[in-house]
């Protein structure tokens, strides 16, 4: 059991939504996860987590309808935390979400990552220990462990930081359907059996979207869910063409992760969500609630 008594009452943790400039899926492994190649990219697009000292057992609040239960993934770094410290956690967990469920945007893996990290901090957890963690709560969640601009690949876990991007913003729109992961992958299995992967296009596009080359960013920008969502999901193929009706200054519009969410993507700052670095995201992550 965890005594709380000098702790602060009160901390907030902000957890940004994320955004797939680039994604394309291989085939499935041998362990039933597929190889991706993505560039990730966060944007000032948060959730709340506020984490609360002054209680005398673990309770968890939720602005929406989600559960307390192992499909959470802050319930599961709360059991992964209590496991490697052989001891009960007792906080209060007081989530305000606004990123959208099954919207790509990783919400649920950015709350976990900032909850991760603050519990690591309070119980001197070392960083081998944290990432192992991570790994084991979700494929993204060692992304948002720093944040900013990174390419993934494997099932997204390993990862390289070549430097934050800036100068870029988003628009996003959201269908009001939530796309399953795992159905997701099952629906690219069915319509593309000889998935290729050519894991230098991320680079390319790393590279083009650092060197603001928007004639290469336009052409090399991919996301292979796309098309077996769209035919699927008509709802989130129609948010897709109405926003890139809208947006016709933008340098692309697609869909984020395995959707359903859309967004626009800018040079400089037209849309309503900026680019986000690493150092900028640890500035903001933890204070006082």
């Amino acid at each position: 059991m965890v005594s709380n008594s000098s702790r602060l009452s009160s901390v907030k943790l902000r957890c940004p939504a994320k955004i797939n400039l680039y994604l394309a899926v291989g085939k499935s492994r041998s362990d039933g996860f597929h190889e991706i190649s993505t560039v990730f990219q966060t944007i000032d697009f948060y959730d709340d987590l506020f984490v609360k000292h002054d209680t005398r057992k673990l309770y968890f609040k939720c602005n929406t309808s989600l559960r307390w239960d192992k499909e959470n993934t802050l319930y599961k770094v709360i059991e992964q935390i209590e496991s490697e410290i052989d001891r009960r956690i007792e906080i209060g967990l007081e989530l305000k979400k606004r990123i959208p469920s099954g919207a790509g945007l990783g919400g649920g893996s950015s709350d976990a990552a900032a909850l991760l990290k603050y519990l690591a901090g309070l119980f001197n957890i070392d960083e081998e220990r944290v990432s192992r963690i991570a790994s084991n709560v979700g494929s993204d969640v060692p992304f948002f462990l720093k944040g900013g601009t990174a390419i993934a690949s494997g099932r997204g876990e390993i990862l390289s930081f070549p430097g934050d991007v800036s100068g870029y913003s988003v628009e996003l729109s959201f269908p009001g359907i939530e796309v399953s992961t795992p159905l997701a992958y099952e629906f690219i299995d069915e319509d593309n059996p000889e998935l290729h992967l050519d894991c230098e296009m991320a680079e390319k596009y790393y590279l083009a979207l650092k060197s603001h080359d928007i004639e290469a960013v336009r052409r090399i920008s991919y996301n292979t869910f796309e098309k077996s969502i769209f035919d699927r999901f008509p709802k989130i193929r129609d948010c897709h063409s109405m926003l890139s009706n809208k947006n016709g200054g933008a340098i692309k519009t697609m869909m984020t992760g395995s959707g359903s969410a859309i967004f626009s993507l800018f040079e400089g700052c037209k849309g309503r969500y900026s680019f986000v670095t690493s150092e900028e995201l640890n500035e903001k992550w933890c204070s006082m609630g």
